[in-house]
């Protein structure tokens, strides 16, 4: 698959941008919808269309980890 690419631009107090069509088409996303954003842990962010499972999975993952944190920071050394 070639590199997609697209500019950002300001809007108030956010930095905008818009999905190439083909990202769109692929991720089956339509105008207006909600997108989660999650980080990959190595420095960039993965999209996906939101939905009611993948906020409830969201939510008990950042649960554990605040709830385990000072776990996770000892086992990383």
């Amino acid at each position: 698959m070639p590199v997609l690419t697209s500019r950002t631009r300001s809007q108030g107090a956010s930095v905008i941008t818009t999905l190439p069509a083909e990202v769109a088409r692929r991720l089956g996303i339509e105008a207006g919808q909600e997108l989660h954003w999650i980080e990959d842990g190595t420095g960039g962010f993965r999209v996906v269309p939101a939905n009611d499972d993948l906020a409830e999975a969201l939510e008990a993952h950042e649960e554990i980890m605040r709830k385990y944190d000072a776990v996770f920071r000892k086992l990383a050394q």
